[in-house]
């Protein structure tokens, strides 16, 4: 893992195949996992959304997902180097990776870690070995490749994409911090049988930790034995191992009681059995392993870009998906809507239909009422103007005739004497005054025009016109 990883919110360890299939959850704070709960998984069932969901929010509240890695495919070797940082004890592995793989090196990926010493310390050397320099103790776990990509393609199944994988008995072997020699063996039941993680602990340094595979039946005990010499040849011959040592035995109860017989008559001396790790415990230590130490990924790099690519990928057409229902929730909104005032319009056409015909008998009636009132005016107004105008006129002159043009304007006509013109003006200026409720009866009164009348007798002919004024018929 990288120095720039995200800083993760919580952490997720599960453990779905070779037991008890569990997934235990962490919440980060101040960077140390703080256990959030045990989420037993039923077989054939799918993992839970807090457990399996990789959603947006992945982006905000990072989670790591850490998986248990089965013991098929799983070596582990110690190496003894010299003291130095984790990046030069990575490459120190890189380049004895051919002698530690059992695998060609390009068909394998591991990781390392540092574990101390008696003195407590990862840089102390052994007592016995005086002036040799001070030295560091690893572990190396490594795990065939394809081993590897078959476990993410089932998690992937499982609705779990791993960030990490972790391997349960490394863990447990590297929690029993031994006071004194010994040979530790912490049992693992698996469906094929039992795997046995066997950690060699002398002169206060880890001298050789490997797995054993054992068959099943009543070959398990031989096979072992078998083993445990080989690895015990081999420490006579390197002078670390001068008298086999005492054992310790650490399974499920009943999962080794047909080994201590067989480990008492090859030690010679009494088995020690102890209980396993609580797994709830084995799990937090995986997890503050990943969270703190941040150790080499056994998931190789370019599968790990690809799930990165593939998340943010997914997180794209998930987004694009939401829009795209989104748009298309609103364009059928839109037609809807657009449908719904296209009735109403129908509708008020179709009202506005069925009333044209009453609307435009109405009009015609206002027409026909507004034509009769404007004829009852007119005579109204006719018979004033005449009235006023009769009543108006001086006894000199004579009115010889008197019409209504347009309806509106009043002409009179008539003859005087030419010695009294001056009273056809006077009658032309009163009837300018005359008024009616209050009102000019006239709006407009055009002066009077004089020209010869015919036959003798020294009269003249006059005549002008008086506009009515006339209220607008509604």
């Amino acid at each position: 893992m990288k120095a720039n990883s995200p800083r993760f919110q919580n952490c997720n360890v599960v453990s779905l195949f070779g037991g008890p299939r569990t997934a235990w959850r962490f919440q980060v704070k101040s960077g140390e996992p703080v256990a959030a709960g045990m989420l037993p998984v039923e077989s054939g069932k799918p993992l839970p959304s807090v457990i399996a969901g990789r959603d947006w929010r992945q982006l905000l509240q990072p989670q790591l997902n850490v998986a248990w890695l089965p013991a098929d495919s799983v070596f582990v070797r110690v190496v003894d180097l010299p003291s130095s940082n984790a990046e030069e004890i990575q490459g120190m592995i890189e380049f004895q990776l051919e002698r530690l793989s059992p695998l060609p090196p390009a068909q394998v990926v591991w990781t390392v870690e540092t574990v101390e010493s008696a003195a407590g310390s990862v840089n102390a050397a052994s007592p016995a070995e005086g002036g040799v320099a001070p030295t560091t103790t690893a572990w190396v776990t490594l795990v065939a490749r394809s081993a590897v990509e078959d476990l993410l393609g089932r998690l992937l199944q499982e609705g779990y994409v791993a960030d990490q994988l972790e391997f349960p008995l490394v863990r447990e072997l590297k929690g029993c911090r031994p006071d004194a020699d010994g040979l530790w063996l912490v049992v693992d039941a698996i469906p094929t049988g039992r795997s046995i993680l066997a950690g060699w602990y002398l002169g206060g340094r880890w001298r050789e930790v490997g797995l054993i595979h054992l068959p099943e039946g009543a070959e398990a005990s031989a096979h072992l034995v078998e083993q445990l010499t080989r690895v015990a040849w081999a420490g006579e011959w390197n002078g670390w191992l001068q008298a086999l040592p005492a054992v310790t035995v650490l399974s499920a109860p009943g999962a080794a009681a047909d080994l201590e017989s067989a480990l008492v008559e090859w030690s010679g001396q009494p088995v020690k059995l102890s209980p396993r790790m609580d797994p709830a415990r084995v799990a937090e230590s995986a997890a503050r392993r990943q969270l703190i130490e941040k150790p080499r990924s056994l998931i190789p790099e370019e599968i790990v870009q690809k799930r990165r690519n593939e998340f943010i990928d997914s997180l794209w057409i998930r987004a694009l998906s939401v829009a795209a229902v989104l748009y298309l929730a609103f364009v059928f909104c839109f037609m809807i809507g657009l449908k719904v005032q296209e009735y109403r319009l129908d509708s008020v056409r179709d009202a506005g239909n069925a009333i044209a015909g009453s609307y435009t008998n109405a009009l015609q009636t206002k027409a026909q009422v507004a034509i009769l009132q404007d004829q009852v005016a007119l005579r109204f107004a006719a018979l004033d103007a005449w009235r006023a105008a009769i009543e108006a006129l001086p006894e000199t002159l004579n009115l010889t005739q008197l019409d209504f043009t347009r309806g509106r304007a009043l002409e009179l006509t008539g003859t005087v004497n030419a010695d009294n013109t001056a009273e056809v003006t006077k009658f032309n200026s009163d009837l300018k005054k005359i008024e009616l409720n209050g009102q000019p009866l006239f709006a407009k009164v055009d002066p009077a025009t004089f020209f010869p009348a015919q036959g003798a007798g020294g009269s003249v002919r006059w005549s002008f016109k008086a506009e009515l004024k006339r209220a607008e018929t509604p």
